[in-house]
């Protein structure tokens, strides 16, 4: 489910009020999705001078590009953190200290001054607003001419003057328009210094995102799940591993198409299904419908109004007679027509159709052999076939639950690569070494099979097999897991192999350490199974 930021932005923001939230909200991410140049169209006065900085950031070349992938939920997610720079900047902007407090007091004091102390407190205010203000703002050689001539009624130019309380409200309105528009500068002030390191920060998280994507080529068919990834948790992990695997993926295409094929082998079965369903005839015959008036086949009793016989209609017309009318109607034992039509309907076997809403795609779970036996060449194929298996489940959107075995067992939940990609940089990390012992890793994901979340698991299997068969409590729950669908894939690394213990499974592919085109040719194989 995707994140609806218009919500986020209305329940905890401070700016504006909550309307006013969620369109600013709104307005910033169709903007983003529409790719539009203009300006985002909302006054200052709505978002609290913070137009023009998101102006600024969503002007700027990288969010462009990141948005031109249309991916609403990378814009949902530029969005919430557009958002928060906005929300936590009016925080900082609120918990710092007015600079203007003192002379607000002073406007406020002076905003209550009267005639007979007006000498005094102009004084101070003069003094205040000529050390302050630029005369062209405020003229106080002006207002002090009026001031002078409002309080003297027998001024001796005779000049006829405004009131004292309207030259008061003049200048108390000019005043208050400097304060606010100094205080705006000051917050805007604060907003680009803020606008400045959210900037730096998502500028090295959207370069950071385009390293993740050359990186992690593999899982990068949605970019916004790595957005979360780019914002430097990750930057202390040791992604050569991951590199090398990439690479090895590029180089050998066999191994991907055998990943891939593994992958669809439940869609297939799927499709298989569904193509069945199709081709189901659809019969017609014909079917009685008695409410239809085609044919007239005799007369019955009812109380179907519409079919009375004419007889029974007399009824009504003496007055006598009436209350046998109604008592017949209400027994429905009036004498009416009786009519059928033989109509043309279609009709098909139900039975068919169960298996039309069978599950997509299931989980994967990977059981990997990494004992001393499979060192060298196997512990590369099995590795790079985990790799790949990994990046269709991402791909995907499949779980999928890695166990590697060998004198002792471990067990990784790749589901979300996010969390997962320090253990599966682990895994590809660590030496294969030990003795082989299958049965706890088949019974771990036989047990995985009885949960919610992998009961309609594929099981693959990545080993030399050079192992004891597995014991008969084993072999049963495999046939039980079959029969709920469950395939069993084995990838036997080498040529040594114990027959007994792979014909447990549904398939088997052999992959030759000592031929260099044996991949090759296993997934030609695989392409004509």
């Amino acid at each position: 489910m995707v994140i609806n930021p218009f919500n986020k932005f209305e329940t905890f923001g401070i700016i504006a009020n909550r309307e006013k939230r969620k369109k600013i909200a709104r307005t910033i991410f169709e903007h983003m999705l529409a790719l539009s140049e203009q300006s985002i169209g909302i006054p200052n006065s709505e978002t609290e001078n913070f137009t023009t900085a998101v102006d600024t950031i969503l002007a700027h070349e990288s969010i462009r590009s990141l948005c031109k992938q249309q991916d609403p939920s990378l814009i949902e997610k530029i969005t919430i953190d557009i958002l928060d720079f906005i929300n936590n900047t009016k925080k900082t902007i609120n918990k710092t200290a007015d600079p203007f407090v003192k002379e607000q007091e002073l406007k406020d004091i002076f905003k209550n001054s009267n005639k007979e102390k007006f000498q005094d407190d102009w004084k101070v205010v003069k003094r205040f607003i000529f050390d302050t203000y630029d005369s062209k703002k405020i003229d106080t050689s002006f207002y002090e001419k009026e001031f002078k001539n409002s309080i003297d009624k027998n001024n001796s130019e005779g000049i006829t003057s405004h009131s004292f309380e309207s030259i008061l409200e003049h200048f108390i309105e000019k005043w208050s328009a400097l304060i606010l528009e100094k205080q705006a500068k000051w917050e805007q002030e604060i907003i680009e210094l803020e606008r400045r390191r959210f900037c730096n920060s998502l500028f090295e998280q959207i370069e950071e995102l385009e390293k993740l994507q050359e990186i992690l080529e593999p899982f990068t068919n949605e970019i916004s799940r790595l957005w979360d990834l780019s914002k430097g948790k990750w930057q202390n992990v040791n992604f050569d591993i991951l590199n090398r695997y990439a690479e090895l993926l590029k180089k050998d295409k066999a191994l991907q198409d055998l990943a891939e094929m593994l992958g669809r082998m439940r869609q297939t079965e799927k499709e298989l299904e569904e193509k069945s369903f199709s081709t189901i005839d659809i019969q017609q015959q014909w079917k009685l419908e008695y409410a239809s008036k085609a044919d007239l086949i005799g007369i019955k009793e009812s109380d179907d109004l519409s079919s009375l016989l004419p007889t029974e209609t007399a009824l009504l017309a003496d007055e006598t007679m009436q209350f046998i009318f109604f008592k017949k109607f209400a027994e429905k034992k009036l004498q009416t027509f009786e009519y059928q039509a033989n109509i043309l309907s279609n009709k098909e076997d139900k039975n068919k159709k169960k298996d039309q809403d069978e599950d997509e795609q299931g989980p994967f779970i990977i059981c990997v052999d990494t004992s001393g036996s499979m060192h060298g060449t196997a512990e590369t194929v099995s590795k790079t076939l985990c790799f790949a298996i990994l990046k269709i489940a991402i791909r995907d959107n499949r779980k999928c639950f890695l166990i590697s075995y060998s004198t002792q067992l471990m067990t990784l939940n790749l589901t979300d690569f996010k969390t997962s990609i320090d253990k599966l940089i682990e895994f590809l990390s660590m030496s294969f070494n030990g003795c082989t012992d299958a049965t706890p890793a088949m019974q771990e994901a036989l047990n995985l099979l009885e949960t919610d979340d992998f009961r309609k698991a594929d099981i693959i299997m990545l080993s030399d097999f050079i192992m004891p068969d597995f014991e008969l409590p084993i072999q049963l729950q495999i046939l039980k897991a079959k029969e709920k669908k469950t395939q069993f894939h084995s990838l036997v690394i080498g040529t040594i192999q114990n027959p007994t213990t792979i014909k447990d499974f549904d398939n088997n592919w052999l992959y030759d350490t000592n031929n260099p085109n044996s991949m090759l040719t296993l997934v030609k194989n695989l392409k004509t199974f």
